[in-house]
């Protein structure tokens, strides 16, 4: 099993290339709420009933259950007997469960990757945060700022206490004005998805202080944006990992 990942033009070439394959395939999507209980489900029938075990089998090694669970977003996989197997976890969710068997169908995958998507996007370090809202791939509202949090007292006793109190009150201060950012420039939109990036252990606090993110959980992506800096120039640059798709070949 390989793994890699796409770029939206990515995959599209890499969907042209099966579709002028001309095989028979089994396709099969899953939404994710679904997953995988619509795969350990199918039944192909007596052509396709070895395809059928192949893709549950496939379903449950730890790379795609892990990549699964990170990504949120349910399953594509097309699947054939002489070497073309593909499960796909594509950038947002996928709406319905559909299997079909014969000629290959990427339409549901097309619609998710061709629909006006509207993405939040908030990446956060501590004392920097960068928050954004991208339209049909557009940085349309954004907005970035720092704070001050001090850092940790290395002296002992009454002091380190003081300090250490300090330093969780700037904290607090700190995600709260995130939190009121977000709710400013998110407030007018209706993002599909909303991912988070920067320090991954910021995220729990920050929805704890921010009730906007608490109304959204739904929304939230589980995939967490890989980035050094919360910046304009990252918020920038976080489409092209917000919009990679995670394919794995068998």
């Amino acid at each position: 099993m390989q793994s890699r990942f796409f770029t939206k033009a990515g995959l599209y070439h890499f969907l042209f290339s099966l579709e002028a394959s001309a095989q028979d395939f089994v396709t099969v999507y899953i939404a994710p709420p679904s997953f995988p209980d619509y795969a350990d489900a199918l039944l192909l029938g007596p052509k396709y009933g070895a395809y059928a075990n192949e893709i549950k089998e496939a379903i449950k090694t730890e790379a795609v259950t892990s990549g699964v669970e990170k990504y949120g977003t349910g399953a594509a996989i097309f699947w054939n007997g002489i070497g073309s197997k593909h499960i796909v976890l594509p950038p947002f969710p996928i709406a319905e469960n559909k299997v079909s068997a014969g000629k290959l169908d990427v339409s549901i995958l097309y619609e998710v990757l061709e629909r006006r998507h509207v993405i939040g996007v908030v990446l956060v370090a501590w004392g920097s945060y960068a928050v954004g809202i991208f339209d049909a791939g557009n940085l349309v509202e954004w907005k970035t700022g720092t704070g001050y949090i001090h850092k940790k007292h290395r002296k002992g006793g009454r002091s380190q206490k003081r300090f250490a109190r300090r330093t969780e009150e700037q904290k607090k201060d700190f995600l709260r004005r995130v939190g009121n950012r977000i709710e400013e420039r998110f407030g007018s939109f209706a993002p599909d998805r909303i991912f988070f990036g920067g320090n991954r252990l910021i995220l729990k606090p920050l929805i704890q202080e921010c009730k906007y993110l608490q109304t959204k959980a739904s929304k939230i992506s589980p995939r967490i944006i890989d980035v050094r800096y919360a910046d304009r120039e990252a918020l920038v640059s976080s489409l092209a990992e917000i919009t990679k798709s995670l394919v794995f070949t068998f």
